[in-house]
């Protein structure tokens, strides 16, 4: 009996340790005028990144963003389809930070501020 009780609260505390010592995986989203950008899990190690062109203003739409694969590196995801359109991309590594940003024409682009 004493054994039985033993091994059941082995069990019960290794799969506690288990959820408790997983990183939790949580949606990034950001906005602004035009665009908004956030990421979707794809697995445990896999973010997919998506960029939505939310304006019909003849601009494109993009995000960027950093992977921990790369985390020294701003890579950029641009949706150039048009209004109401998404893109993604996946490369197999968690995105950590995100922002959106909105092409201008003739001046510097627009870009939400770094989400993490």
């Amino acid at each position: 009996m004493t054994k039985k009780l033993a091994v059941r609260t082995a069990v019960v505390v290794l799969g506690l340790g288990a959820v408790i010592g997983s990183a939790p995986a949580f949606a990034l989203t950001s906005s602004t005028a035009g665009s908004t950008a956030f990421t979707s899990t794809t697995s445990a190690t896999d973010d997919t990144m998506n960029v939505s062109d939310t304006s019909a203003d003849s601009r494109a739409a993009y995000g960027q963003y950093k992977r921990q694969a790369n985390a020294g590196t701003t890579l950029n995801l641009w949706n150039k389809s048009g209004s109401g359109t998404t893109v993604s991309a996946s490369d197999g590594s968690r995105i950590f930070t995100i922002r959106a940003c909105r092409q201008e024409q003739w001046d510097s682009d627009t870009c939400a501020g770094w989400v993490a």
